[in-house]
């Protein structure tokens, strides 16, 4: 059986594999329209997808979010294509390159929507009164801290704090669930730090090697959604 720690560097590869994979389709399918028909705007939008690959690997290598605008910006592009080719052009073997290039982006955009890559962050909310967190205490070694839960997805979750912890440590998460404590082993697996003199943000993989862990889990996920869908009563309570 993997560790946490192996499926992690797996699902890394894989992610690195089809950000390959997506942009080998997409300039083999420009490549296939110029020779279908040579434009020089065909031409031109090759150039152009040849130089976004690398400012684009970069978003996801250093986790900045404007990877999702450029994915988002990629989708709707794509879904053109894929209508102007099948239905327009009448190009189908080109269609297809653009449709298989559209799932690939799907599914890395799937698996990079984890609180351990890009974890939600509530910038809008400028009152810290109503932000979507928890207040947690996190226990390193022999060490507590305290911090707060940002995100909770996936079986995964975010955990700002000012303290250093190193990649790959055991941490135990406590959370206050009514008069109980939830208590959750997790494995720190990302870090990063948004803005000078704001807290670290960690992406953590909880563990669920017994049955126990997974109701505590719930248990937490349940508490997380209270939080959350009180702040907003109370934050509407007031306009």
């Amino acid at each position: 059986m993997e560790t946490i720690e192996q499926t992690f560097k797996s699902e890394t590869k894989t992610i690195k594999f089809l950000m390959r994979a997506f942009f080998f389709l997409i300039h083999l399918a420009i490549m296939t329209e110029f020779v279908d028909n040579p434009k020089f705007r065909i031409g031109l939008r090759l150039a152009f997808f040849l130089w976004l690959a690398k400012p684009y690997y970069k978003t996801i290598k250093h986790r900045y979010y404007t990877y999702w605008t450029f994915s988002a910006l990629l989708f709707v592009y794509l879904l053109f294509k894929i209508y102007e080719q099948f239905y327009v052009l009448d190009n189908e073997h080109i269609g297809i390159l653009y449709l298989i290039s559209s799932l690939l982006l799907i599914i890395k955009m799937y698996l990079l929507s984890s609180p351990i890559y890009y974890p939600q962050i509530s910038w809008w909310e400028y009152d810290f009164r109503y932000r979507d967190d928890l207040k947690i205490s996190v226990k390193s070694g022999e060490h507590d801290f305290s911090a707060r839960l940002t995100d909770l997805r996936r079986q995964a979750g975010c955990v700002a704090m000012f303290e250093e912890i190193k990649l790959g440590e055991e941490i135990i998460v406590n959370a206050a669930l009514d008069e109980d404590n939830v208590l959750l082993r997790g494995i720190v697996m990302s870090k990063r730090r948004d803005v000078i003199g704001r807290p670290l943000i960690y992406g953590v993989q909880f563990k669920f090697d017994s049955k126990s862990n997974k109701k505590r889990y719930i248990a937490l996920e349940r508490l997380w959604k209270k939080q959350k869908h009180s702040k907003r009563k109370m934050k509407f309570a007031h306009v």
